[in-house]
């Protein structure tokens, strides 16, 4: 039974849709925190999808999978990063913070055969591990210092699940 109970909580998390997020001190002025987003975007490699420069947010996509995964799931996998930049009256700091998720857009037509059908959906699911890489890269490079997201700890404990003792 116990393994069992480790089993589903493992399943239950890797199945999970949760974005992480990773945030810290930038070096002052939103908008400079903004531009060494978007520039850190581009280089990785992110096609940049969505953004505005007022309210200080840019989402990059970057595609993670193959034709081969492709073919075998019907699923296109992307890394999603979404970076806000802002200042904090309260502080007189301005903070970057990047939501990393991942998105798997579905072709349920692909197995069939090539169409011109429309995509069935996109299902939004937990992060790659290069997608949280690529999240606290950006921070470092924009020179965030006290970056903040889940410790190695709580990740490991995602990861494995809660742990029986006899």
């Amino acid at each position: 039974m116990k393994t069992y109970t480790a089993l589903a909580a493992l399943l239950t998390v890797a199945c999970s849709s949760a974005p992480v997020s990773f945030y810290g001190v930038a070096p002052p002025g939103r908008e400079t925190a903004y531009q060494c987003a978007v520039a850190q975007l581009n280089i990785m490699g992110y096609t940049i999808e969505d953004g505005n420069s007022d309210a200080g947010f840019i989402r990059g996509r970057k595609q993670t999978s193959g034709l081969g995964t492709q073919i075998f799931t019907g699923n296109t996998y992307h890394d999603l990063l979404t970076a806000t930049a802002f200042d904090n009256p309260a502080t007189g700091e301005t903070n970057l913070r990047v939501v990393a998720s991942r998105v798997a857009e579905q072709d349920a037509d692909l197995l069939a055969g090539l169409s011109d059908e429309p995509e069935q959906g996109e299902d939004i699911i937990a992060p790659s591990d290069s997608g949280r890489s690529d999240a606290q890269a950006l921070l470092a490079n924009c020179g965030v210092s006290n970056i903040t997201g889940p410790s190695g700890e709580q990740e490991q404990y995602e990861l494995q699940g809660p742990v029986d003792h006899l």
